[in-house]
């Protein structure tokens, strides 16, 4: 039996020997003195039991709570806690998003008011006053601490509150042991997912997770029209030997949206979010079969993946980008700069009848100087392509209108595709010398059926997206900038394309490309 010192204990968890003293006091654990050893001692039990301790007070829950959940080790009681606290953080966090709120609304009225000079006047003006006047302080007095109602009613004010339904949460990134079955339609991807968590199920019992990663998590999430199946992750220690028919695979993690509410459209939420959009960069989303009792060691407390006792539905999500008005400073002057080479360059009006066609289509016309393209599938894609070639940096101008989605331009390796099927309100880039893809939130929003001015800018100095004289991404990150950065004499040429796909519509008026 391995036994360990106070002192020890201590050294190895980062907690005092009073607070030790104080968890025994309550009956938290239990110390011992054996034969040879002038101090108490802690054996293996007592030291695991810390470690629940300490993960415990590491999710905010009480001491008195924690002595509750361990001692009884009643499931049912040990939920109530957890839902009691998750509520408890929910009001925290709403409250500090207000404080959040009104500090961003003072910063930003202060950068407007050029002339405070410290002077703090704008914390009597009339618009500050209106901002606060729902933190309406008991008896006229500002409280060091103010109470979480008060704070509740300036956020609901203010307009900042999320969704009641939603958590914003962050996953780590992890090693998970997968499995997937393929499908096709309703019957056989409800046996893909059966298959799938018996596999899941069969392996945590194998090797008894429980024991040795007691925080696992369960992910389960299909694959999308077109494709079916049911895919399971569950995470296992980075140096864990996965057994077939598990594979091992990396998730990256990051943030999440979440939901407990089953009637809940927690993908929806996302797409409506003003702040949050999805994040196909760090993996999927789906249903998290979720076990807070994994901690405690509780095998026997359900009957799904994992023994999990309810079930979220997750989103990976990111922060919508915006700009600072020094950014955009910045874009605007890059782009006067351009405009004005522009005008200088070679610009050449593309007869829509001689661009070559790559691809199937399921309607292909020209009708009144316009070119109608349609593609009959999802994964097919038709492309029509400009019979010659043309030299970066340049300015590609299309005119178009789609009935769905699916507006692309590509040159060499890069592409702009504004709002793809499988990622809606998104713009998908690749950079043009490396293919290296990013997506960028709700920045592939247009209207449907009505024709729109896209210009793509692939400059020397930064990458600009236009949509209607609209900004919709400018970036200087691009590996092809750097190569035009270190040698003057870097070209490259390639032909434009515009393509569509997901049966999607497309009708193109006008394409010119200007040389710069």
């Amino acid at each position: 039996m391995d036994i360990q010192t106070v002192r020890q204990v201590s050294v190895d968890y980062g907690i005092s020997a009073r607070m030790l003293r104080y968890y025994e006091q309550i009956g938290l654990l239990k110390s011992k003195r054996v034969s040879n050893y002038a101090y108490r001692v802690y054996d293996e039990d007592a030291v695991r039991r810390l470690q629940q301790v300490i993960i415990l007070r590491k999710l905010q829950i009480p001491v008195k709570q924690i002595k509750d959940i361990l001692i009884n080790r009643d499931a049912v009681a040990a939920i109530e806690v957890f839902k009691q606290n998750i509520a408890e953080l929910d009001e925290r966090i709403t409250a500090l998003s207000a404080v959040r709120s009104i500090l961003t609304r003072f910063v930003d009225e202060m950068q407007e008011k050029a002339d405070v000079h410290l002077k703090l006047d704008l914390l009597s003006d009339k618009t500050m006053l209106a901002v606060v006047s729902s933190l309406s302080f008991p008896k006229n007095k500002i409280e060091e601490r103010v109470s979480l109602d008060v704070m509740n009613r300036a956020s609901e004010q203010l307009n900042k509150q999320i969704d009641k339904n939603v958590r914003i949460i962050y996953r780590p990134p992890a090693t998970v042991a997968s499995i997937r079955y393929n499908g096709g339609d309703s019957e056989s991807d409800a046996k893909a997912r059966k298959d799938a968590e018996a596999v899941v199920q069969a392996f945590i019992k194998k090797v008894d997770l429980f024991k040795i990663k007691p925080d696992f998590r369960v992910l389960g999430f299909g694959h999308g029209s077109g494709y079916g199946g049911w895919e399971m992750w569950v995470t296992v220690p980075d140096d864990f030997d996965v057994p077939a028919p598990l594979t091992k695979k990396t998730h990256a993690g990051g943030l999440y949206a979440a939901t407990a509410n089953p009637d809940f459209d927690i993908f929806q939420w996302v797409q409506n979010s003003p702040k949050y959009d999805w994040d196909p960069n760090q993996g999927p989303g789906g249903e998290e079969y979720v076990n807070p009792f994994n901690i405690l060691g509780l095998k026997n407390v359900g009957s799904d993946a994992g023994g999990s006792m309810y079930t979220e539905h997750v989103v990976p999500v990111k922060e919508v980008e915006t700009w600072t008005d020094e950014q955009k400073a910045t874009i605007d002057a890059e782009l006067a700069k351009i405009e004005k080479v522009a005008s200088r360059g070679k610009t050449t009006d593309i007869d829509l009848a001689t661009l070559v066609k790559e691809g199937d289509f399921a309607d292909l016309r020209y009708a009144d100087g316009l070119l109608i393209m349609k593609v009959d599938g999802y994964e097919g894609n038709g492309k029509m392509k400009t019979p010659q070639q043309f030299n970066a940096p340049l300015k590609i101008e299309l005119r178009a209108k789609t009935d769905s989605t699916d507006i692309t331009m590509q040159y060499a390796k890069g592409d702009v595709c504004f709002d793809d099927k499988q990622l809606p309100n998104q713009l998908f880039i690749k950079d043009i010398e490396d293919g290296k893809m990013e997506f960028l939130s709700k920045r592939g929003v247009h209207p449907i059926d009505e024709f729109m001015d896209i210009e793509w800018i692939i400059g020397r100095e930064m990458m600009i997206v236009r949509v209607n004289g609209e900004i919709r991404h400018a970036g200087s990150h691009y590996a092809y900038i750097k190569s035009f950065k270190e040698n003057p004499e870097y070209r490259l040429s390639s032909a434009v394309t515009v393509l569509t796909c997901c049966w999607a519509t497309v009708t193109v008026e006008k394409l010119r490309i200007t040389e710069i």
